[in-house]
This record gives C-alpha cells, sequence and structure tokens, in this order.
C-alpha cells in the first residue's frame, strides 16, 4: 500500500464513539480506511479497524498511548 497501516481494536462502548474522528482532529491524523468490521461478542461491541496512515502530526510511535486513553487498542502494524 506504501503507506504506514495501524490496527485499532475497539471494546465495548469506544466501539460506539467516535474515536478515530477525535484522535484524527486532536492530532492532525489523516487515515484511508482499509478493512473494518464491527460486532457483538456476548452482548459486548467489538470492532477493529485496519488504516493506512496518510499524515500526523504527531509521530506513529504515540499513537498506541494516545488511543489508549480512550480505550483503543492500537497496534503500528508497518
Amino acid at each position: 500500500m506504501g503507506v504506514p497501516l495501524i490496527k485499532l481494536t475497539f471494546v465495548g462502548q469506544p466501539a460506539l464513539q467516535p474515536v478515530l474522528d477525535k484522535v484524527g482532529r486532536e492530532f492532525g491524523l489523516r487515515v484511508n480506511l482499509v478493512n473494518g468490521t464491527l460486532s457483538e461478542i456476548k452482548g459486548t461491541p467489538f470492532g477493529q479497524l485496519v488504516a493506512g496512515v496518510i499524515a500526523s502530526t504527531t509521530p506513529l510511535s504515540h499513537l498506541p498511548d494516545i488511543f489508549a486513553r480512550e480505550g483503543v487498542q492500537c497496534e503500528v502494524l508497518s
């Protein structure tokens, strides 16, 4: 794809909130969605997104901590 990829995992309430939009606005993060799912496991919302990072005013290495504050697991894939 040519751009760094991140994988976001949402469990519970964060899966129903505009977390990606909030982080994007606050930290200048622009992404291109590559793949995503949203489902429910035993009554709990669960979602995963893979996104290509088009631009970010924050180093990619900081994204896991930033998303963790929103209750979302972030893994930098490449």
